[in-house]
């Protein structure tokens, strides 16, 4: 018995197809043979694929509460990021941690469906800016903290304050942030 395997490119070099052939007659044990090892090198040739993809970006907003802008900036990228299919992974600190959401601003985000509690509060630290290749802040970080790269978002409005107009300019940021990376620009 002679087995056959082909591969198909259907489309792009990315999307391949494996088929196996048998000529002729054969057992039942070589057909499962047969076919575990076209599992096997599909396995593998999926492997190679994931291995060869660069890691996502791992993102970090840092704002003074850590409850407001950089959380709501976090889960916004991340719902955007999702939509376009940008893989990254988001994260957000507080310079010092505290609940800062006002009730307004509550109803809103519940309104926009965003979670700004989703991850949990948490303090900034140093090996958070190590962590990121992409660092947002939203207010001055402290001198005992260094980060090499960040990019300047302070201008945006307060939330608690104006939340409509600092969703708008926050919405243009988070898009052009996006564009970079889906573009290979950021890092």
């Amino acid at each position: 018995m002679n087995a056959v395997l082909t591969i198909k490119k259907t489309g792009s070099a990315r999307m391949e197809s494996i088929h196996t052939r048998y000529i002729g007659g054969g057992t039942r044990r070589t057909f499962v043979v047969g076919l575990i090892l076209t599992m096997l090198f599909a396995l593998e040739r999926t492997a190679d694929a994931r291995s060869s993809a660069p890691p996502p970006p791992h993102i970090l907003f840092i704002c003074k509460a850590g409850t407001v802008k950089s959380a709501v900036a976090r889960e916004i990228f991340r719902r955007r990021a999702a939509e376009r299919g940008v893989s990254v992974i988001a994260f957000s600190r507080g310079i010092t941690p505290e609940e800062h959401v006002s009730p307004a601003l509550r109803q809103q985000l519940i309104a926009d469906g965003i979670d700004s509690t989703r991850d949990g509060l948490q303090k900034l630290e140093q090996k958070d800016l190590e962590a990121a290749d992409i660092v947002v802040v939203f207010d001055p970080l402290p001198r005992t903290l260094v980060a090499p790269r960040a990019l300047d978002w302070s201008a945006l409005p307060s939330m608690n304050d104006t939340y409509p107009l600092a969703r708008t300019d926050l919405d243009r940021r988070i898009d052009a942030l996006l564009d970079a990376i889906a573009q290979g620009r950021a890092r």
